[in-house]
């Protein structure tokens, strides 16, 4: 969901409720297939997670709002175009958010797709910004250059 403090930059405090995946286990390697309507591309992104990780997520944050212990358990990811990938670790307790230095993180576009090859696009990229999207959504791609604010 939108989020008008992620606007030019992202926000170490902002709360996503659309999770990929909350973690019990620390993921060891993870493979996202993804397309941008800015610059009209598929990406592919390989991400081999360095073994801290899991040390991170297994140390208690405080308390959330129910009182129970917090933890660092869901991932949040960023996806911009020219291929451009942030991850950080959501803090459960409502503190900050804490950004994911991968061991490696390789992104792969055109030709050079490799497991994302042949999968289908659900954008038509046949025009400019894609129908179906809100006009202000519209209004808000138009002139920008990206990415845009702290990568």
């Amino acid at each position: 969901p939108g989020d008008p403090d992620t606007v030019e930059t992202w926000n170490n405090l902002v709360r996503m409720h659309a999770e990929l995946n909350k973690a019990r286990h620390p993921p060891v390697a993870m493979m996202i297939c993804w397309d941008s309507i800015i610059d009209k591309k598929t990406y592919e992104t390989q991400i081999i997670f360095k073994p801290s990780l899991r040390e991170i997520m297994l140390t208690p944050t405080g308390k959330d709002r129910k009182g129970e212990t917090a933890w660092y358990k869901t991932m949040l990811f960023g996806l911009a175009p020219e291929g451009k990938v942030k991850i950080w670790l959501q803090n459960s307790a409502g503190g900050k958010n804490v950004p994911v230095e991968p061991k490696r993180m390789v992104t792969l576009s055109g030709d050079r797709l490799d497991i994302c090859k042949g999968v289908p696009t659900r954008i038509d990229f046949n025009y400019s910004i894609p129908d179906g999207y809100d006009q202000f959504i519209k209004d808000f791609i138009k002139g920008k250059t990206y990415p845009y604010g702290n990568w």
